[in-house]
């Protein structure tokens, strides 16, 4: 593996799932038709929404583009790199703010959070969910979208089988080998794709049992005495877990669930609405949630952020962002998302309909944000690799993580990250 990040794993590792904000021309000193507030989004349900609410502002003219997270992120890369102003409001996420923020991309958002706090009810956000805003003490971003992993399991499983939801990761692991003994193919789903997708599953287990990805001097700890014995407990799940787990992300983590294929797991939030649509799930009905044994899990935040480089008003390209975060657009949104704002998760009314709310609204306040250092995703890459080839048995957990300790270290000092203070 290179020990130099280059352009092409900038663009790739700074790109996870994003949503970005949608443009308008509320004043026609700075915006007019032939010069509309340009937004870049990914498309989907969640994102449409969201755009659709931001359009509908008192004399905005809206522009989108929406596409794929990766074209998306190229795009945006691309662009900045080169400080253009051809978009004035972005999607980000607490794992790639950190590296937008590092090459001075966007506009601190402090003053006019302060100046919009009590017309927009912002106090109604959580401040867990704000910290993944967050860069050195300075707001860069206004969330519109929580997720984070859920313990999905199957009611009916477990009454059989005389289960509850684990409160401990010592008894989840009880209940994945007996649902497993009781006959199903895999007693837990596990979703181990190399990259983020493993990462988000490894997070849990890292916090858990091992001293997280990084000590204070952010030297990786993942082959610290407790950094081993998670990697080891999490080959020990993956012989419950379900076949092809190794090469799992979010669809097909959430199919062997909502086929029957597994009685349980540990999924993000966003998959929960579609256990009760009898188009994807065939158990209908029979799907309870809790927040992770112990927490620890892996969290994202999303929202949208504003360009250093836009020639726009900032304070209208900010109230058009905060179109997104409205209580009302928020909940009439909860159908595509989980919202951060902690009236709404626990909402009577809301948590009726979606009953997996409520667990995400005890699991928020226990989660963790992957590190905030802008190396993270090519790091993650490594550490995840040398993990598959300890649950293949090709490697050893001690030898696996030690090397992966090793390729970390070189990736950040060839590329100068201990020298930044």
């Amino acid at each position: 593996m290179s020990n130099t990040l280059s352009r092409r794993d900038l663009l790739r590792f700074t790109g996870t799932t994003m949503l970005a904000a949608p443009f308008i021309s509320l004043s026609s000193r700075t915006v007019n038709a032939a010069d509309p507030i340009q937004a870049l989004l990914i498309r989907y349900p969640a994102t449409e929404f969201y755009a659709n609410a931001m359009s509908k502002v008192p004399g905005v003219e809206l522009s989108t583009q929406m596409m794929p997270s990766d074209k998306l992120q190229e795009l945006i890369n691309i662009n900045f790199s080169s400080k253009s102003s051809n978009f004035d409001i972005i999607a980000s996420n607490d794992t790639n703010l950190v590296n937008y923020v590092r090459n001075d991309w966007l506009m601190p958002m402090d003053e006019l959070w302060a100046k919009y706090k009590d017309e927009y009810a912002l106090d109604g956000i959580d401040q867990s969910f704000l910290k993944g805003c967050m860069v050195d003490g300075k707001l860069y971003q206004v969330p519109n979208e929580f997720n984070t992993h859920l313990l999905f399991y199957r009611k009916d499983l477990y009454e059989k089988a005389g289960l509850k939801p684990a409160e401990t990761i010592e008894e989840f692991m009880k209940n994945a080998q007996a649902l497993k003994a009781s006959g199903l193919a895999a007693g837990t789903t596990m979703m181990c794709r190399v990259g983020d997708q493993c990462a988000s599953e490894m997070n849990y287990y890292l916090n858990v049992l091992g001293d997280g990805w990084f000590d204070k001097d952010w030297k990786p700890s993942v082959a610290s005495d407790k950094g081993v014995k998670s990697v080891e407990f999490m080959r020990e799940m993956g012989k419950l877990a379900q076949r092809g787990f190794l090469s799992a992300g979010g669809d097909e983590g959430s199919l062997a669930l909502y086929q029957g294929f597994a009685g349980m797991g540990n999924m993000w939030a966003t998959r929960a609405a579609a256990v009760d649509d009898p188009k994807k799930s065939r158990f209908v009905g029979q799907f309870g949630f809790a927040a992770p044994a112990q927490g620890g899990q892996r969290m994202s935040i999303s929202g949208y952020a504003i360009s250093k480089f836009t020639k726009k008003d900032p304070d209208m390209l900010f109230r058009v962002i905060l179109e997104s975060a409205k209580l009302d657009v928020q909940r009439a949104n909860t159908a595509n998302v989980v919202p951060p704002r902690p009236d709404l998760l626990k909402d009577e009314e809301l948590n009726n309909k979606y009953p997996y709310l409520q667990a995400a609204a005890k699991a928020a306040p226990i989660g963790k944000f992957f590190p905030a250092m802008p190396y993270f995703y090519p790091v993650a890459e490594i550490v995840t690799r040398r993990l598959a080839q300890v649950m293949t048995d090709e490697m050893k957990a001690k030898e696996a993580m030690e090397t992966a300790t090793n390729e970390a270290e070189q990736l950040l000092t060839s590329n100068g990250f201990y020298n930044k203070g």
